[in-house]
Parts: C-alpha cells; structure tokens; sequence
C-alpha cells in the first residue's frame, strides 16, 4: 500500500470537525485542484511560464488544508522557477510529480469523505 499524502487533521480543526463543512471543502479542493492541473499542463504545453508561477501559488493554501504536505515545496517551487531562465527544464518534471500526489490525495480524500 502507497503512504499517504494527505492528512484532515487541519482542515478537522478548521472546520472543528464539522463533517458538512469538510466534505463540502474537500469537493471544493476536487474541482479546483482539478481546475488547476489543467490550466498548468496547458499552460505548460504553451511556454506560459509565469502563468504556470501563479496558478502554483494558488494551489499552495489548498495543499495546506488538505494536508497534502509532500506537495507543498513542489508547488512553491515551481512558482518560483518560473521567472527563471531555466523554467522550461527544470518545471516539467515538478509538475508531473505534483500531478501524481495531487491525483493520489484525490483518490484518498474521496475515500475519507466517504466514512463520514
């Protein structure tokens, strides 16, 4: 079995365990996440570097809520690479490691909303 990448604890507190109010922030963080996977790899696919910066930064607080802590430093630096000469090299492989442990936390959350 893959370690988990996601963890409610946060979100748990945040919400003081309401179980609505999580599940209806987890299905928030479905779409959005979702949202902006596609806009990066399209975004990606078209050089538009800083544009890929600025959705990461938004993924960012998102990552936090969910608990989706191994994602976090792949998304800041992604957002910061992109105003670098090197963007073109060195955000691809980020952001398909990013793809991967988003896609597994959705996987896990929807398991977790499941039990409540």
């Amino acid at each position: 079995m893959e370690n988990k990448v996601s963890d409610l604890t946060f979100l748990s507190h945040f919400t003081s365990g309401n179980a609505a109010m999580m599940k209806q922030l987890v299905n928030v963080f479905f779409q959005t996440s979702g949202d902006s996977i596609k806009k990066m790899t399209d975004e990606i696919a078209n050089g538009n570097w800083k544009r890929v910066g600025g959705i990461a930064h938004s993924l960012k607080p998102q990552l936090n809520y969910m608990g989706i802590k191994t994602a976090e430093p792949l998304a800041l630096a992604i957002e910061n690479e992109a105003e670098t000469p090197t963007a073109a090299e060195s955000i691809p492989p980020k952001f398909e490691s990013l793809r991967q442990i988003i896609e597994q936390a959705v996987g896990e959350l929807k398991s977790e909303i499941e039990k409540m």
